[in-house]
């Protein structure tokens, strides 16, 4: 996978007189160009939304895609796209992100899956912030026609240090999900419209200048029914080998108490990843 990334700094900005005269970049140039190595599958219906983040004033935004195709024995064609966005002020943060996925055999597709996600954080005080997002997907994996998401609470950083942040946020969520009916036994419900708990917490230690540890667990129960509940954990090491360039490596773990009859309760994902960045 290769990964280009875009942020504006406002300490290091450059003239650009023939786009914006009046003004300079909010802050200066970022390209990181990485390389992934993945397995398991792509079939979170929890979207971490933590993973675009910056603690500055910023403007940024990032692209990922990938590419692989067979030819002779077998004739396969692989893509992946994520575009990423991201706003920080003073008191606001905007967050949208989304993801496209399609395997392709021939003239036929399978495997497909996309989401959109954008959020809205408002900073109350330096530790308390709200949170509103809104989140539309499909899934063959996970048997998906569409499944939206709308929600909104508050977070709060119990801990807030240069190296190690912990923060709990919980809120309400309304979700509708529309089932492929086809692949389901005859009495399963494929239409749900229900309201779930959404709780997050997020743990971030930067260990030294080289090496940093991210966990992002979310937990999504059903108010009306608590033996109904989604999970989702994920998992991420960075090493800084020089100024330049790092290696990550995630690991993402999915559990749905109440899947489809014809899916089972867990999924896991792993990226490993070599990256460059540039700035200045």
């Amino acid at each position: 996978m290769c990964v280009k990334t875009i942020k504006f700094d406002k300490s290091k900005a450059v003239e650009v007189p023939n786009l914006w005269r009046a003004n300079r970049f909010m802050n200066g140039m970022l390209l990181l160009v990485g390389v992934l190595f993945s397995s398991g599958v792509y079939s979170q219906t929890i979207i971490n939304a933590e993973k675009l983040n910056s603690a500055t004033d910023s403007l940024a935004f990032s692209l990922q895609l990938s590419y692989s195709g067979n030819r002779g024995n077998a004739v396969t064609d692989k893509f992946k796209l994520a575009p990423s966005f991201l706003i920080v002020g003073k008191k606001n943060d905007f967050k949208l992100f989304g993801g496209y996925s399609v395997l392709a055999t021939g003239d036929k597709s399978y495997l497909k899956n996309g989401f959109a996600h954008i959020r809205h954080n408002y900073k109350i005080t330096t530790r308390l912030k709200t949170f509103a997002f809104y989140q539309i997907q499909f899934n063959e994996v996970l048997l998906l026609h569409k499944r939206e998401v709308i929600g909104t609470g508050l977070r709060y950083a119990l801990v807030k240090k240069d190296s190690l942040n912990f923060d709990m946020g919980i809120g309400g969520m309304h979700e509708s999900e529309f089932l492929d009916d086809e692949t389901l036994l005859a009495d399963e419900i494929t239409n749900t419209f229900v309201i779930r708990a959404a709780v997050v917490s997020s743990f971030q230690w930067i260990m030294n200048e080289h090496v940093q540890f991210n966990n992002v667990l979310y937990y999504q129960p059903y108010l009306r029914n608590f033996e109904d509940f989604r999970i989702l954990n994920d998992f991420s090491l960075t090493a800084r080998i020089n100024a330049g360039f790092s290696i990550s490596m995630a690991f993402t773990i999915r559990y749905d108490s109440k899947p489809p009859s014809a899916l089972t309760n867990f999924d896991s994902k792993m990226n490993v990843g070599l990256s460059y960045r540039f700035s200045k």
